[in-house]
């Protein structure tokens, strides 16, 4: 359930449902393993999802709604669009005369309630259903887009053939386009993907969605269709519509019920047409804290503490994909106070930071990260975020920021955290001004997490066993391992979301010294590791344990 650890403890508390001192182990737990309480109760057994449920409904004084047995009816589902569902975490479970039952796992959000009702014009009874529940619920929603376009094509044909007749900068406003481009967006955003690729091949288009970091297909578009769709694009994008020879880059925003959605244009000529990736960026999206992203233990304090030194350099590593921005995002979030004045320089500009100046890079113009550094020194800045180290000039700006006096944060593309000093070394900066300036580095990768709804216990064979032990180098039998079945919420996948692994390699005396002499990184590595530092492979052991993903995640991305 998504309601607040201090909320479910005082839940349970006054139902004397669970002994008092194993709920005090299950909230250190999940402070430990950065699950929430709700989650970790019913994981453990203390309580099982439909008592859990029960004592929140009782607590609120709303009646309790259990889907295990019955489902949701196709008249029900058609009140409310998939996306408002699935933002405001609510589904229209029955309607008696003008009142309509709407299943919710918090019934405190005020704002899904009105939302709903001005929706749908009913009055609305708030009906407690718990979180898995819901989220089979919510699959219910999803119907083969294959139908759907197929519907648009067939309801507008006179249209489509307009399509294919008139010139493309006229059919790119018309019907079936316009739809088909709505369509398109409405089920990524409803998929939770990441990116949308629409590729012009020989004889069709194909639309492919990223989700949870794998590509996979979803529709096939009559070839026809597609420099129409193309042309539309770009001008939503504001691009030139009669260029096909070169490369485009441009944004624009699309409304999903009550979210602005915006989305990152790349138009890339190709043998057979131009190809689009769309990158999905949800503007109204609350930025995620550092447990959120899945930051444990050591990790976690080590840069909750470096974040707070005035100067200093900090570097988040890893390989395109990765989650690094992601995770800059986040701590200048943390930073973001009236008391002190944040500059960045990004390539490009993903998210708008209210109160945080931000610069986006444009080399054309000969505004690059470097130079873009040195012009933000002129504005007083407290913290400096630098999107990318890519060379030695923007090493060396961001050496001479934190030497005097700032804090620079950044990310750079290394496998692991160790890995980072000698790159700056290779890319051009002095030994002795790393060690002197570099506080902190976390190298991370995501892996995809284990579908809520799904999650089961499962064993691995002896050799897996063998090969895991040697690579963590301790007895890991008694762990147990976790796995997800296959159900409608994730699509048969067993995977629902990502979450991040992590290593902090914190500079200290000992390493500053190896760094001057110009160790290698392994060297480096297994210094920090006899001072305590917990390596990418054992933070993803650690999820393993925690039933957060799969061994096969973790041993997947540490090959990256």
């Amino acid at each position: 359930m998504r309601l607040p650890d201090k909320l479910i403890k005082e839940i349970v508390e006054e139902s004397k449902y669970v002994d008092q001192d194993k709920l005090a182990a299950a909230a250190l737990s999940s402070s430990e393993l950065g699950m929430p309480l709700s989650e970790t109760l019913v994981f453990k057994g203390l309580l099982s999802d439909e008592i859990l449920g029960k004592l929140v409904a009782e607590h609120f004084k709303v009646p309790y709604y259990s889907l295990q047995k019955k489902r949701v009816s196709e008249e029900m589902l058609a009140l409310l669009p998939e996306t408002t569902a699935r933002n405001f975490r609510v589904i229209p479970l029955e309607l008696i005369k003008n009142r309509l039952k709407l299943g919710m796992e918090d019934p405190r959000n005020l704002e899904a309630i009105e939302f709903v009702k001005r929706k749908t014009g009913y009055s609305i009874e708030p009906t407690l259903v718990t979180s898995d529940e819901l989220n089979v619920a919510l699959g219910s929603y999803k119907k083969n887009i294959n139908e759907e376009f197929s519907e648009i094509i067939k309801k507008n044909a006179d249209k489509t053939s307009r399509a294919k007749l008139e010139d493309v900068e006229k059919a790119a406003i018309d019907v079936p386009v316009v739809k088909v481009l709505d369509t398109l967006l409405e089920y990524a955003t409803a998929e939770g993907a990441s990116d949308i690729h629409i590729e012009h091949g020989e004889d069709e288009s194909i639309v492919r969605f990223r989700v949870d970091g794998f590509l996979k297909d979803v529709i096939t578009l009559n070839t026809d269709l597609h420099p129409p769709v193309v042309a539309r694009i770009k001008i939503l994008s504001g691009l030139k519509i009669d260029e096909h020879r070169v490369p485009q880059d441009g944004r624009f925003k699309f409304k999903s019920d009550d979210e602005i959605i915006s989305l990152r244009v790349s138009i890339l000529p190709s043998f057979y047409g131009e190809n689009i990736v769309m990158r999905i960026l949800r503007e109204s999206a609350r930025p995620l804290s550092l447990e959120e992203l899945g930051l444990t233990g050591s990790s976690l304090v080590l840069l909750k503490q470096n974040i707070q030194r005035s100067h200093g350099l900090i570097l988040v590593t890893g390989p395109t994909g990765s989650g690094k921005t992601t995770t800059l995002y986040s701590v200048l979030n943390m930073l973001n106070t009236i008391k002190v004045k944040i500059c960045t320089v990004e390539d490009p500009v993903e998210y708008a930071i209210k109160r945080v100046s931000q610069v986006h890079v444009n080399p054309k113009t000969g505004l690059t990260f470097a130079s873009g550094l040195r012009a933000l020194l002129r504005h007083d800045p407290n913290i400096i975020m630098v999107g990318e180290i890519r060379d030695r000039e923007t090493v060396d700006m961001a050496i001479h920021s934190a030497l005097t006096g700032h804090l620079v944060l950044s990310s750079l593309h290394t496998n692991s955290a160790a890995g980072a000093i000698p790159r700056l070394i290779d890319m051009g900066a002095e030994p002795f001004l790393v060690a002197s300036t570099l506080n902190l580095v976390i190298a991370q990768r995501l892996v995809r997490g284990i579908c809520p709804s799904c999650v089961e216990k499962t064993k691995v064979s002896v050799e897996m066993l063998k090969f895991i032990e040697k690579l963590a180098g301790e007895d890991i039998s008694k762990q147990e391992f976790y796995k997800g079945k296959g159900c409608l919420e994730c699509g048969g996948t067993g995977y629902k979301g990502r979450v991040g692994i992590y290593e902090a390699l914190e500079l200290d005396a000992d390493l500053r010294i190896l760094i001057r002499v110009k160790v290698s990184a392994k060297e480096i590595e297994n210094k920090a590791k006899t001072k305590g530092m917990t390596s990418l492979f054992m933070s993803g052991l650690d999820q393993v344990a925690a039933g957060v993903t799969t061994i096969e995640e973790v041993l997947r991305v540490m090959r990256e």
